[in-house]
């Protein structure tokens, strides 16, 4: 091979690396061609059957990712219908309080009372009349009317898509007073003006016995209250009991041995909807002025009715989003607890925690068997044994519930701090733990249940230090209902993929004969191809290895030239394949190099020079960002100067002030002439001293010292107390039990703290707040010396507390403020003392900053 041409040694080459594999490919065909016919064969029925599998498996899947995106769906829903209904009955108890508010404000007497009492009036929805079916064994309406006429619709073709309406239902309303009972009364609680449906005779409500179902004990609690506070009730009412827990049969009454007495039984909706009703009230007191002069108390009696009204009609997951009553026994409805968790209002009466009339007490809550026993055991009255028993405990549904007293007694209030064999009861309280809303699901009465909790936001009297508020809205709803849609898409899914199976079975069948068919013409068609292509390559071989191993030659000549440095030599070109670009990019290499050879010489004159006037221009541009930076520190300096000023130049106009009032008035001695002069020229020191800070106080040299905090804090007071004093601001300033020592600037923290103490008087004055008053505290907490600065004034606005350290943000009137000054404060607390500062609080009742530092 050694001694060989290259035009043999091509020939060779192409006929290894063509024709041998060539060949090769072509019996790897024949054969991959019987066996791809086998293949088909044999794997037709495992392939129809896989596929049938897959298919069947993403329908599931999808029908399954389906149901679930569905309940999610449905979640986030039935979450905001409680949220909303919650919300709409804070609102319902926020107009009571505006309506006990303006009442108090006029001058009461009998007649105002009636009539108030006549245009407080409001619509409720009730349904038809019951009556229980003996052949049927459940309630239907007495007089059931025909169904509405439908009405004919024209529907547009673009509008015709998913086309869907719900008429309004006329629903039978009426129209009820919105209070049982308005009453004022004096400081003694004697009632001297009255209009109720609960009982018109005057009496002295500071007797309990004369409450309403002798269970208010609010006379001594109202005493405390001052102008326009309002005392707020929990709901009184009597308990409705039942024996029975939900639909109310003869069959059940019969096989119970008691009578059948619906109507005696508390109401239940559609289970028992000729029971006996739950009655409550909500009170509202406030007390009534006159002259300045507290000389009694309005209060207002809510029917609770009108708050049943926002659960009881409420339909969760029906078609149509109100209904006139409810059946229970779906699972699908809403309900309401007040904060402490004791239902307040359900669609079953009996659940609704209640009171004994006879003694004014609650009514024994349902118990969960183990803490029935427990009670009994103890002897105790149940309202004193609850009272010391912890609550929530250990809730969950392998507990039991007391059946016994659901026989025994029908009491089945339900109060969630003691129903521990209902988990969902803890799941609500933590839904609602900072006064949100949410949902979980949860497996009660053998059915998986979505259950939703939202806070009713109404922050008034007691239910003010709860951040449930007045309590929360839950809703109950059955998952199964949400998957209906979804299996009846399953179910027809199922019916189309058995019809496709088939077809496709045949399908198959038919192609597997066609492709053996074609497997035999394709072996033939193979065997003719590959005779002509080995000789097409053979002739092929021959032309491009002579063709070839001439342009080779011509290559080689003038690389050996190159190689001597003859760079003046070109190759003759004279075709334009890729052997003949190969000859221009060897005569343009040729060309170029010889070219950039020449340049390289240029080049190196020159580099130096540019290399020099690149580094001169780019220290010329650092000097001027340099330059630049140093005129924005100077602006600022300025303005920060300005600000501070202004403090101390009040301070020192007040003191000459006060020596012009004290000369006139006589008062003016030789130790308040000194006393005002020290202060004077302390001020002006500081004025002074302000400057000589500010000049240094961007500059790293400036020395820190250790000073005493307490010091700092006095220097202060000691600047602003002749002026706070005159504007009746008192400062006060809460000593640690040690001193506490900082390492750091003590003039700067001096005009920090300077800057809040006069945000604070400003806020004060401009809110005209009475008894103004300061404070500042320092002390030690967790490794930190805390510094805490708060105010009496009404806070700062939410949508401003993140901008209150902005430069240039302020709040005041121009002119009046540069809005630099807590900027200011921050960065000298932050960058040059290494401490932070922030706004801990702000609320109607004041301000609080806190100043934090390191422990030296």
């Amino acid at each position: 091979m050694k001694n060989l041409s290259i035009k043999i040694k091509l020939i060779i080459i192409f006929v290894l690396i063509k024709i041998v594999p060539l060949l090769i490919i072509s019996y790897i065909a024949y054969q991959g061609v019987i066996q791809l016919d086998k293949y088909i064969h044999n794997s037709t029925d495992y392939l129809f059957k896989e596929s049938k599998n897959i298919i069947n498996q993403t329908a599931k899947a999808s029908i399954d990712d389906s149901i679930k995106f569905l309940d999610k769906k449905s979640q986030l829903s039935l979450e905001r219908l409680s949220y909303e209904i919650a919300n709409n009955v804070a609102q319902f108890l926020y107009q009571r309080d505006e309506d006990l508010l303006f009442l108090s404000k006029v001058d009461l007497n009998q007649e105002l009372l009636e009539k108030f009492y006549n245009s407080k009036q409001r619509e409720i929805i009730v349904h038809g009349e019951y009556i229980y079916n003996e052949n049927t064994k459940v309630w239907v309406l007495k007089n059931k009317k025909d169904s509405q006429e439908e009405i004919k619709r024209t529907i547009l073709e673009d509008n015709k898509r998913e086309f869907h309406f719900t008429d309004a239902k006329n629903f039978k309303k009426k129209k009820i007073p919105i209070y049982k009972e308005i009453s004022f009364f004096n400081l003694k609680g004697e009632e001297l003006y009255k209009i109720s449906s609960i009982d018109n005779k005057l009496k002295n409500i500071s007797l309990q016995k004369n409450t309403y179902v002798n269970a208010e004990n609010y006379f001594q609690e109202i005493q405390k209250l001052k102008k326009d506070e309002i005392y707020v009730s929990n709901v009184i009412g009597e308990y409705v009991k039942s024996k029975i827990i939900g639909k109310y049969t003869k069959e059940r009454t019969d096989k119970l041995n008691i009578e059948f007495e619906p109507e005696k039984s508390a109401y239940a909706g559609k289970e028992n909807p000729i029971g006996k009703k739950f009655e409550g009230i909500i009170r509202f007191i406030t007390p009534v002025y006159k002259n300045n002069k507290k000389v009694g108390f309005l209060s207002l009696a809510l029917d609770h009715e009108h708050i049943m009204q926002f659960t009881d009609t409420v339909n969760p997951t029906g078609k149509e989003p109100v209904q006139d009553i409810t059946d229970a026994s779906s699972g699908n409805y809403a309900f309401m607890w007040d904060y402490k968790g004791r239902n307040i209002s359900h669609v079953r009466d009996f659940f609704i925690v209640g009171y004994d009339k006879t003694t004014g007490k609650e009514v024994m809550p349902w118990l969960s068997e183990s803490l029935a026993k427990k009670y009994e055991d103890s002897k105790l009255e149940i309202n004193e044994f609850l009272s010391s028993y912890p609550t929530f405990e250990n809730q969950t549904l392998t507990k039991k519930p007391n059946i016994q007293q659901v026989i025994k007694e029908g009491n089945v209030g339900l109060d969630c701090r003691y129903l521990n064999f209902a988990p969902q009861c803890h799941g609500w309280m933590e839904v609602t733990k900072n006064g949100g809303y949410g949902s979980f699901i949860i497996y009660w009465s053998n059915v998986w249940k979505l259950s939703t909790a939202a806070t009713i936001p109404y922050y008034t009297g007691q239910y003010a230090s709860s951040k449930r508020g007045f309590g929360f809205v839950t809703i109950g709803a059955n998952v199964d209902e949400f998957h209906a849609a979804a299996n009846e898409t399953k179910r027809s899914v199922t019916k189309i993929l058995n019809q496709q199976t088939d077809s496709m079975k045949e399908v198959v069948e038919q192609n597997g004969f066609e492709i053996h068919k074609f497997i035999i013409m394709l072996i033939n068609e193979l065997t003719i191809v590959t005779l002509i292509m080995v000789l097409i390559i053979i002739l092929i071989a021959l032309a491009l290895s002579s063709y070839i191993s001439k342009k080779i030659e011509k290559l080689l000549i003038g690389t050996t030239k190159f190689s001597k440095n003859e760079l003046d030599y070109r190759i003759e070109v004279t075709t334009n394949d890729e052997i003949g670009k190969l000859e221009k990019s060897f005569n343009t290499m040729a060309s170029k190099l010889e070219e950039h050879i020449k340049k390289e010489k240029e080049i190196n004159k020159t580099l130096k020079i540019k290399v020099e006037q690149e580094v001169a221009k780019q220290r010329k541009q650092e000097q001027i960002l340099i330059q630049q930076s140093k005129h924005a520190a100077m602006g600022e300096m300025i303005s920060n100067i300005a600000h501070q000023w202004r403090q101390p130049l009040n301070a020192v106009s007040l003191v000459i002030q006060n020596l012009k009032f004290s000369y006139y008035a006589g008062d003016l001695t030789k130790e308040s002439l000194d006393r005002s002069v020290e202060k004077a020229t302390m001020l002006t020191n500081s004025m002074s001293k302000t400057i000589d800070d500010f000049r240094d106080f961007f500059k790293p040299n400036k020395v820190k010292v250790e000073f005493s905090l307490q010091k700092s804090i006095n220097r202060v007071i000691s600047l602003v107390e002749a002026s706070f004093n005159s504007s009746d601001i008192k400062i006060e300033q809460e000593i640690p039990k040690k001193e506490l020592t900082i390492f750091g600037y003590e003039n700067e923290f001096s005009q920090a703290l300077l800057n809040i103490v006069n945000n604070a008087k400003d806020i004060i004055l401009e809110n005209d707040i009475k008894n103004g008053l300061i404070k500042i505290s320092s002390f030690e907490e967790k490794g930190l010396y805390v510094i805490e600065v708060s105010d009496n004034a009404n806070g700062i606005k939410k949508e401003n507390q993140e901008k209150i350290f902005n430069p240039y943000f302020t709040t005041k009137e121009e002119g009046k403020g540069t809005g630099i000054g807590l900027y200011m404060t921050k960065t000298i607390i932050e960058n040059n003392m290494e401490g932070k500062i922030f706004l801990k609080e702000s609320s109607s009742k004041g301000t609080i900053f806190r100043i934090e530092f390191k422990k030296l």
